[in-house]
Parts: C-alpha cells; structure tokens; sequence
C-alpha cells in the first residue's frame, strides 16, 4: 500500500513563488526542444497565416465582451478530415444572428466563461478581432485537443482550428474534433465550458512506496504553443516545476534540492476543463518518479494502482526522431 508520507526530496525549505515563477523557463532544459512559434498554420488553411498564439493575460476590453448561450445548442464534430466539409457548413448556418432568436438563448459575459478565462486557448479566442474559432477533441474525456485559430472571418478560422485538431487526433484513434465557439457564439453547453482554476497533482516515489498530493498551477510557457509549466504547491509555497512538451517529453525540477528528473508524459483528455496528464521520469540517480495531473479524487482512487504503475508507454528516454 502507498503511504501519504512525504518523500525525503520534498521535506527540506521550498522557495516563495514569487522569487521562481520570473525564472521558470530557467528551471528545466530540454535537449532539441521545439522552437519558438507565434503562428500556426494547419494543413490545408485556405488562409495565409492563421494565428493561434497561446495567451496569458486579458485586457479589460477583452473581458467585457458577451457571448451567446443557447440551452441546446447544435453538435458539430468532424470524425475526420472527410466530414469536415459538411461540418463546416453547418456550423457556418448554425452560428448565425438567428440564434439569438432561440428560446432560452442569452448573451452572457465572456469572464463567467470558466473556459475562456481560465485557459490559454480560450484567452486568445478573446483576443480575436475578426474571426475566431475554437474546438476540442471529441470526445473529450479521452481526446486532450484544444485548438484556437483566428483569421480574417469566422469560416477561416473554423476552418483552421478544425483542420489543426484533426491533423492532431489522427494520431488519438477514436478521436475526432468539435467546434464549441466561432465567432460570438459558443456552441456548447455552459457546464463544457468548465475549467478548474486549480488541480491536484499526486507525485509518487517507487522506490520509497511514497505518494504526495499537492495543489498545482498550469501556466502556458510563452511563444511555445502547447508547452506548458506546472508548478506544485504546497501550504508553503512552490515545491517543484513540471515541464511537457507538445512532443511527449517531460522534465521535472525539485525546488529544495535541485534535482532534475527527465522522461515523458501523456494526456489522457479533460477533466473540468483541464487536461490530466501523466508523466514518467528518472533522475541520475535512476530513480523513478511518477506525476499525476489533474485527475479527478474518484478516478484515482478507483484506477489508483493502475495510475501508479510505472511507465506503461515504455522507455523514459524517448530517442531524437521520436521527439520531432
């Protein structure tokens, strides 16, 4: 059984937040890490560039805006890049301003949205000028895809970010790609929009039979698009970093004592609005270390031994041409 006793590396003195959060990039390195990109443009964007840029913060202006709720508002899903076509023409047909005449149709401030502002994704939807769209893996339980693009009208972009979830979940079997916001109009129900500000992180030591839960913060790493920081807290502060990376690479910093644990991870889909992930990682020492993100109390107790096995996805050290 795992004790809830606090592994050796996690006991001494953690720093104050504010003295890191400034230096986290600085924290971790990764060899041959993806470069820096502002823009992303999709295969097959009828569009010249379609900017999805992650954002971190929102302006007064941006957060007064409204959307329009509908109560039963219509599925759009693309399966795959066949579907796509007609997706796109009924989303152009279902996001009109008739829909403002639907019953039980409201406009609603964009800063109650939990998922416009809380995530990255849906920051930058707020910033979307002219056209804008936004979709998810379907279903999203098991599909961790959340696409923004925005672009000269509302079909460019819907076509963008649909384009760019789909290039994505060809690789996620069973996955397909829902449009839930375009233009004014979100296009699912009010409890899919959910984020939680924060989750848990559970962090558990194998070789001690140790497991720890923390609070934890995600925050996007700026200019790379799908790289994000977690950070692990506790009631005195921060008590390590943990870095993903789009490309399935993980690393690890330990706060007291500066240990650096490096491996991978993987997403498993959204829970409240958050991608749980998992992430497996070997310091030089060879120790493992296991880290759970964002899953929910009942799915870990009920799949803990499951969740707790080390690494199922093979070796923690992933080779050059697997990390392109």
């Amino acid at each position: 059984m795992i004790s809830l006793r606090l592994p050796a590396i996690i006991l001494a003195l953690v720093m104050p937040l504010a003295a890191c959060t400034g230096d986290a990039g600085q924290l971790i390195t990764l060899a041959d890490a993806s470069e820096a990109r502002k823009f992303v443009k999709p295969a097959g964007s009828r569009d010249s560039i379609v900017n999805s840029t992650p954002r971190g913060t929102l302006d007064s202006r941006e957060l007064s805006q409204r959307v329009l709720l509908r109560p039963r508002p219509p599925k759009i899903i693309a399966p795959d890049f066949a579907s796509l076509p007609d997706a796109l023409t009924y989303a152009a047909r279902s996001a009109t301003g008739d829909a403002e005449r639907v019953r039980g149709a409201r406009w609603t401030e964009a800063a109650q949205i939990g998922l416009l502002f809380g995530s990255p994704e849906g920051k930058a939807y707020l910033t979307g000028k002219q056209g804008r769209a936004l979709v998810r893996g379907e279903p999203m339980e098991s599909c961790p895809i959340l696409d923004v693009a925005l672009a000269s009208t509302d079909d460019l972009a819907s076509d963008g970010a649909m384009r760019s979830c789909l290039n994505k979940a060809a690789a996620m079997p069973g996955c397909g790609c829902r449009l839930i916001a375009r233009g004014d109009y979100l296009l699912a129900k009010r409890d899919e929009f959910a984020y939680a500000i924060g989750v848990g992180t559970t962090v558990i030591d194998p070789s001690r039979n140790t497991a720890m839960t923390y609070a934890s913060e995600e925050r996007i790493v700026e200019g790379r698009p799908g790289a994000r920081h977690i950070w692990l807290l506790d009631v005195k502060g921060p008590v390590g970093l943990l870095q993903v990376e789009p490309d399935g690479r993980a690393a690890m910093t330990i706060n007291a004592t500066g240990t650096k644990y490096t491996g991978v991870h993987k997403a498993d889909g959204f829970r409240r609005g958050r991608i749980a992930r998992r992430a497996y990682m070997t310091d030089d020492a060879g120790r493992n270390l296991v880290v759970l993100v964002g899953y929910e109390d009942t799915e870990f107790k009920d799949n803990r031994a499951q969740l707790s096995a080390w690494n199922p996805y093979g070796s923690p050290v992933l080779k050059k041409a697997e990390a392109k």
